[in-house]
């Protein structure tokens, strides 16, 4: 599951570039988004795999050590880099960006922070909506894991679905959505952890890719899945479901093997995660660079993908030991 998880977060990576750098465009941009089902679906899996189950108290303790802490220590890196890099480039440090003025910040966007829903004016930190669902789900997980024991597993999975559906059909509030959209896959990796055969998974995967091509097939458009992502709908899980089935019968029968580079993003993978605000700033200055000299998109993703996973990996180098530094001081407070 390590070098599942590192091969994810590498995914999240190039999936970045091909959105933020225009790297790619349709329908390989749509083909593409499936990274946070996979992120949920690893985090479900993790706790199935989990010797000793954590109670609630001691999941929320945990939560806030190992990422809401991080995500502070990102905020205040983040907003002194966005500073800086004011102070040098001016506006051409954002590329086509907004400015980052700090005066202008208020107590909306402090609360905004503190409740980790985003940091406002920095670029490339889209990613950071993230964060909200995922600790909402992971905090009470324990809650529905009691409960999944005096439940069949399939029939569990079909209702968190079905509550899923219900919540699209009467809301498109985004954080609502998301949280019943995500915890699909969450449950689904923590139910079906090295329990889902070949041929649950081939029928599975045939039966969401059924779904999709009527849908299509009756003028429903795939393309731009990021239209169906967020809000996330019922296209997007089921897309979500379809890739993952998919995936895994590939990766099922290749043996990875063990290397430095995999561990290195399975440990620092939410530091790496983070952190892509500054690793973007740069590869976006040399994107810009390469575009002006060659033509071709491919190359651009290429390039672009092994600068930015080299520099997120150089980077971790720094960012990940200061991140452990403000943990432990946390600690032993």
């Amino acid at each position: 599951m390590d070098h599942y998880r590192a091969l994810m977060m590498m995914h999240v990576i190039i999936g970045h570039v091909m959105y933020w750098l225009y790297a790619a465009g349709e329908p390989y941009l749509s083909f593409v988004l499936f990274a946070m089902a996979g992120t949920f679906f690893i985090a479900g899996a993790s706790v199935a795999a989990r010797p000793r189950r954590r109670g609630l108290w001691e999941t929320v303790v945990s939560r806030f050590d190992r990422v809401v802490i991080p995500f502070y220590v990102y905020a205040a890196v983040i907003i002194v880099f966005s500073i800086a890099a004011m102070a040098i480039a001016g506006d051409k440090a954002w590329i086509g960006f907004e400015r980052f003025i700090i005066s202008e910040y208020g107590w909306k966007d402090m609360l905004k922070i503190l409740l980790c829903q985003e940091i406002p004016g920095v670029p490339f930190s889209a990613h950071i909506w993230f964060l909200q669902p995922y600790l909402i789900l992971s905090c009470t997980f324990p809650l529905q894991v009691k409960l999944m024991k005096r439940c069949n597993r399939h029939i569990y999975l079909v209702a968190c679905f079905l509550f899923f559906v219900g919540v699209q059909a009467v809301t498109r509030y985004e954080l609502l959505r998301e949280v019943a959209c995500y915890n699909v896959f969450m449950v689904a990796g923590y139910l079906y952890y090295r329990r889902a055969s070949v041929v649950l998974r081939v029928a599975v995967g045939l039966c969401a890719a059924a779904a999709i091509v009527v849908y299509v097939a009756l003028g429903g458009n795939f393309c731009p899945m990021q239209g169906h992502k967020f809000p996330p709908d019922w296209l997007f899980a089921t897309y979500g479901v379809f890739a993952l089935c998919m995936v895994s019968l590939v990766l099922g029968r290749i043996k990875i093997p063990s290397n430095r580079f995999l561990e290195i993003w399975n440990v620092r993978g939410y530091n790496i995660y983070l952190y892509q605000s500054v690793v973007f700033v740069f590869v976006a200055i040399f994107s810009s660079r390469l575009k002006a000299h060659v033509t071709q998109p491919a190359v651009w993703l290429v390039a672009d993908t092994f600068a930015a996973i080299l520099l997120a990996t150089a980077l971790s180098f720094v960012t990940y030991p200061l991140e452990q530094t403000v943990i432990k001081a946390w600690r032993r407070r």
